[in-house]
């Protein structure tokens, strides 16, 4: 039974109440940062129709899963390998779309499409559940403006479905849904083993606000399909899995491989963060979002930790592993968009600086 809200619980509060506010036009405005993203995914898929390197890598394991039921890898390589480059999951979705058959490549890029779309939309929910029309506007607009969000919204990879997964199990934490949380969280992890970043950050938090249990429901279910998966890699190919883990780990640490996303600068990373990823719109938002935090008083929702925590930890692990490849803090986006829609009131904001002017 669901305990009632009190003072002391002003997410549950907000959460409740929120909807109840206005639902026709709030839901007219959730349209505005969905086709803000559709016209600028637009863009980009006009600069680059054809498919690039990694869009065919997976059509190929895809096309080899339905054939044999293995994910072997045989484009742009000498000879057939198993693919184990990432957990398994986004190739046995594209396995699964082709074949149902009919135009792949649109119905795997719509996909991708879609997931960026309920991003956004989960964005926008979670700031009107906590904070109100302002903050779901501030933050899904954030997301849908960005242009590297746009451009990995139509190609068939498995950065935006993550980000999808992250943000839906960031809303399960909210309303305290530790188990269904932690199952989002498993389908990130499986999408790409990136996810166990914001793992870390959500078991943490599970922990500190429901206890042991909650910890546990929430980080259980990763931990298990990742060990699931290591099990039937090393059933199938061990010496090739063996390979690929030994390729991660060198790529964190940095050991001789010919790869020139090894010898990036700290200063060139950091341009390459703030310039590629975030984007001069988030730096400009986070900026007033401190200034605003800093003189308005309101109440913070717990939580905001979660998110910051999460690019923090993202960000500076970035510059730790020696492989520097901007997709991989794909998921910061999102975060730091919810970040910055629950640090500030934006509706009480707005009304402020109306009276003035």
């Amino acid at each position: 039974m669901t305990p009632s809200p009190t003072p002391a619980d002003p997410e549950r509060v907000a959460a409740q109440a929120a909807p109840e506010r206005g639902r026709t036009p709030i839901w007219l405005a959730a349209i505005v940062p969905v086709v803000s993203l559709l016209i600028l995914t637009g863009v980009r898929i006009a600069r680059q129709p054809k498919l690039n390197f990694d869009e065919n890598i997976f059509l190929d394991v895809g096309r080899h899963i339905v054939d044999t039921g293995l994910p072997w890898r045989t484009w742009a390589f000498p000879e057939p390998r198993l693919f184990f480059d990432h957990t398994p999951l986004y190739v046995y979705f594209v396995a699964a779309v082709t074949a149902l058959g009919g135009p792949t490549v649109i119905l795997l890029r719509s996909a991708t499409l879609l997931f960026g779309c309920l991003t956004v939309l989960l964005v926008f929910r979670i700031g009107l559940e906590l904070r109100g029309v302002g903050a779901a506007l501030v933050g899904s607009m954030l997301v849908a403006l960005n242009p590297f969000f746009a451009t990995y919204s139509w190609f068939i990879r498995m950065e935006v479905p993550l980000c999808f997964f992250v943000v839906l199990a960031l809303y399960l934490l909210i309303h305290e849904r530790w188990l269904l949380s932690g199952v989002a969280i498993a389908i990130a992890v499986m999408l790409k083993e990136i996810a166990f970043a914001f793992w870390l950050v959500a078991l943490v938090y599970a922990v500190w606000r429901g206890r042991w249990r909650a910890g546990a429901a929430v980080g259980i279910p990763a931990l298990l399909a990742f060990a699931v998966w290591v099990g039937y890699a090393a059933s199938i190919g061990y010496g090739q899995l063996v390979a690929t883990m030994s390729r991660w780990f060198g790529s964190a640490a940095g050991t001789d491989l010919p790869d020139k996303r090894l010898r990036v600068g700290p200063l060139a990373w950091a341009k390459s963060i703030v310039g590629v990823v975030i984007g001069p719109l988030m730096i400009f938002a986070a900026g007033a979002a401190a200034a605003l935090a800093a003189t308005m008083r309101s109440r913070t929702p717990p939580i905001v930790a979660v998110p910051i925590a999460y690019v923090v930890i993202a960000v500076a692990a970035s510059f730790v592993i020696r492989l520097k490849e901007p997709r991989f803090l794909i998921a910061v986006i999102p975060m730091s968009a919810v970040a910055i829609a629950l640090l500030v009131d934006w509706d009480h904001a707005w009304a402020q600086f109306r009276r003035r002017t």
